[in-house]
């Protein structure tokens, strides 16, 4: 038996990452375990479609087991989104997962392992610090200091990035799992461009989102309206213009500056904001990107704040078939509780218990993302997916 951990979103499950998990399988693997986002992700969105449909999907095309990885770490960093990833994976113990299949537009691995080398040397090295201050963006920064042609170029594409950020919590949490590197196939991350059969999600969720026709780029499409944030601005906004003082500094990665800068922007901009887009539109400028004023919104809105990133505590099972279960079976070690229900989790710690609370608010506010009146489900009611 061999299996392979896989961190995803599947926002939406598209061919694309079908491919993906058929490699993983070309590889070597015979069992695969994916941790894949809740109800936000980590461009500070909510996913477009429902945690338990998306987990049906990966395991009807290639997944065995899904777990889920929750809010906070689910729309945070990408090293708090790899780091909380990883911690789950090693949860099955040394002798468990002993691969990490990652897409990346390079599959470089030993360069790619010294990028994540260099990267944590430079981490707190003063020039990047300085670089930052200045707004020059962390991957820009790293590679600038890094000063090596072939890194720098690594460091230009954004799962490149998530890909270092896995090889460094793997040497920090789990040095036995091997990262392996699939090239990503046909269109780029972000990209409007199509390639056969495959698109980048970000374009299926535009086609999605303007009602198109997007069911030649996925194996099964949605089969109840997308959540879309954008029917949430109302209640993000009243979050967004009326939170204190001390709700916004109690955020993860809030300075005093910018904190000050938020309370200045909604009160001296207030003619120029409609929308929360509107509102990180006037927030954003050289030291804060735009993906993290959108963070930012989502840490507010779901009640997040910088003492929620701890030790993930537990892992929850979103679907599995047989050869899941036989995970379960193989893995002796285990060193994290993996369960179904969310009211067993919770009593592990009181800190099982606030990812529970900060999840089940991320799930309320993914079902107020539709255009009608919202369906509440309760996280405590949810069925596991089980398939043959």
């Amino acid at each position: 038996m061999k299996i392979a951990g896989v961190v995803a979103e599947y926002n939406p499950f598209h061919n694309g990452h079908k491919y993906h998990l058929e490699e993983t399988r070309r590889m070597g693997a015979t069992h695969i375990v994916v941790v894949m986002s809740g109800a936000v992700v980590q461009r500070g969105d909510t996913a477009i479609a429902d945690k338990y449909f998306r987990a049906k999907t990966a395991v009807e095309n290639g997944a065995d087991l899904v777990i889920e990885l929750p809010c906070p770490y689910s729309c945070s960093s990408a090293e708090r989104f790899a780091g909380a990833a990883v911690q789950i994976l090693a949860g099955f113990g040394e002798g468990g997962v002993s691969m990490l299949s990652f897409g990346c537009e390079d599959d470089d691995i030993a360069l790619l392992d010294k990028a994540a080398e260099i990267s944590s040397e430079l981490d707190e090295s003063d020039y990047v610090k300085e670089m930052l201050e200045n707004g020059v963006p962390y991957p820009a920064a790293v590679a600038s200091a890094a000063g090596i042609p072939e890194i720098k170029a690594l460091f230009d594409k954004p799962n490149n990035m998530l890909a270092i950020e896995y090889i460094k919590a793997l040497k920090k949490y789990a040095p036995w799992i091997a990262p392996t590197a699939v090239r990503r196939k046909g269109a780029e991350h972000d990209s409007g461009i199509v390639s056969a059969d495959i698109a980048s999600a970000s374009h299926i969720r535009r086609l999605i989102s303007e009602a198109e026709d997007y069911s030649a780029y996925v194996p099964k499409t949605l089969e109840s309206e997308p959540y879309l944030i954008k029917n949430a601005d109302k209640a993000v906004l009243m979050k967004i213009m009326t939170a204190s003082s001390a709700e916004i500094q109690r955020m993860p990665d809030v300075s005093t500056h910018v904190a000050r800068r938020f309370v200045n922007t909604r009160e001296t901009k207030c003619e120029l904001i409609r929308t929360p887009d509107d509102f990180a539109e006037q927030f954003k400028h050289k030291a804060v990107t735009l993906a993290r004023v959108r963070r930012m919104m989502m840490y507010l809105a779901l009640g997040v704040t910088s003492h929620d990133f701890f030790d993930v505590p537990y892992g929850r099972i979103l679907a599995l078939n047989d050869r899941g279960r036989e995970i379960f079976s193989a893995c002796g070690n285990m060193t994290m509780k993996y369960a179904t229900s969310m009211a067993e989790l919770e009593k592990l710690s009181s800190r099982a218990a606030r990812i529970s609370e900060l999840e089940r608010n991320a799930a309320t506010f993914q079902q107020m993302c539709v255009s009608g009146s919202p369906e509440f489900k309760s996280e405590y009611t949810r069925k596991i997916v089980l398939t043959r």
